[in-house]
């Protein structure tokens, strides 16, 4: 408004305009580590927790893109708040999936072999084990025995352990018979 010396008056209009150029805050909720879930190799109903948030204004929303299953290993999980003016932050939380269920292994039937000629062992290439049975939520990494070189006469136990790519393990043993077969000579005086 403006006045002059005689009283008379005039006005004007302006527009003030305020704006928010601030961004909100955000802190995701602490790293999570949890187990697979039962005969799976990935987690489902993984509790994230919930995100802090701040505004000058106001929080119009925090969103995350969380999955409904998680795989094996780390997954990021951004989370993101939008305030009322629509300024945005993210930030970022881990998910750890770990497999902690051991692999399963039934080692072959048991194995009965005669002695080798002239001999009272049975080399191993002359005894056929047999192969394990594995199993594993994720994956079997390796399947291993401690077959001898040689079985000696008699019962020798051949222990098979099984390895998942989480480093777990099982064994199952395996009895191989070794039986003298082989008449003894004699020649009479």
């Amino acid at each position: 408004t403006v006045t002059d010396g005689s009283g008379n008056t005039s006005t004007a209009t302006q527009t003030v305009t305020v704006v928010d150029d601030i961004d909100p805050t955000i802190t995701a909720p602490a790293a999570v580590t949890v187990n697979v879930d039962a005969g799976t190799c990935e987690a489902t109903g993984v509790a994230l927790g919930s995100a802090t948030t701040a505004d000058n204004c106001s929080v119009a929303t925090t969103t995350n893109d969380a999955l409904a299953s998680y795989p094996l290993g780390d997954t990021t999980v951004t989370w993101t708040v939008t305030d009322g003016s629509g300024n945005t932050s993210t930030a970022t939380q881990t998910v750890t999936v770990v497999d902690n269920i051991d692999p399963t292994i039934t080692a072959p039937a048991a194995v009965t072999v005669n002695v080798d000629a002239d001999a009272c062992t049975t080399a191993a290439n002359n005894v056929t084990l047999g192969d394990a049975t594995t199993d594993d939520n994720c994956n079997v990494a390796t399947v291993t025995n401690d077959a001898p070189n040689s079985f000696p006469l008699g019962d020798t136990t051949v222990t098979w352990t099984v390895t998942d790519d989480a480093g777990l393990t099982a064994q199952a043993t395996q009895t191989v018979t070794v039986v003298d077969n082989i008449d003894p000579t004699i020649t009479a005086p």
